[in-house]
């Protein structure tokens, strides 16, 4: 048969597009206020990599866990479809079984297109289950890690939070043109190993999402 499932081999790992947008423009400054007039405001300045805060996540690797097995059960849940609809394909084509043209037969040709027709639909509904999740779960993750840096950054007087980046990214250039694209994409050249925060937050998210896992049922 024609039908076939378009997102088998679809990539297993979440990739987190949406946590290069810069902290300071997005989230972060979400739910605040201004402070009052007799509170001296925070001078402290802080970085945080982003890629490396993401992929040190346990919610992040429990989403990866997740959609992988509803792939999974949604591919096999296509395979025996599949088969259904391969022996049933046979025994339509097959004149020893009903006589082509008899009121069986045709019986048997219509249950053929029905059963055709919901497998190319689970694979279509499948298809955009598994993409809105591939979408939805990056984007919700980098709203829980914008409030924890906020909340961090709120209880240990830092003013402002920069987005740092590993140089080791850059050997994954193709071109030069790439190269210096990813060069000039850079928010912060140097920083001293003190002001990077990314250790804390992720111990921080990790610890809230292990209490709020222990309580889920």
């Amino acid at each position: 048969m024609a039908v076939g499932m378009k997102w088998r081999g679809a990539t297993h790992r979440i990739v987190p597009a949406l946590l290069v947008v810069a902290l300071g423009f997005g989230t972060l400054s979400r739910g605040q206020t201004p402070p009052a007039a007799s509170t001296p405001p925070p001078t402290k300045l802080a970085v945080v990599n982003i890629v490396n805060l993401f992929d040190a996540l346990d919610e992040k690797t429990a989403a990866e866990t997740r959609v992988d097995q509803m792939r999974r059960t949604l591919e096999k849940e296509s395979q025996t479809m599949q088969q259904e609809v391969d022996q049933l394909s046979k025994e339509v084509d097959n004149p020893v079984v009903f006589k082509k043209g008899s009121p069986e037969h045709k019986k048997l040709q219509d249950e053929l297109l029905e059963k055709t027709t919901r497998w190319k639909v689970h694979d279509e509904m499948a298809q955009a289950k598994l993409t809105l999740e591939l979408r939805s779960i990056p984007l919700d993750i980098y709203r829980k890690m914008s409030d924890a840096i906020r909340d961090y950054s709120a209880a240990n007087g830092i003013a402002l939070v920069f987005v740092a980046d590993d140089t080791n990214s850059l050997s994954s250039a193709r071109t030069q043109q790439e190269l210096m694209a990813m060069i000039t994409m850079r928010k912060v050249v140097y920083f001293h190993p003190t002001f990077d925060i990314t250790p804390s937050i992720i111990a921080k998210m990790n610890t809230q999402y292990k209490l709020g896992a222990d309580k889920k049922p």
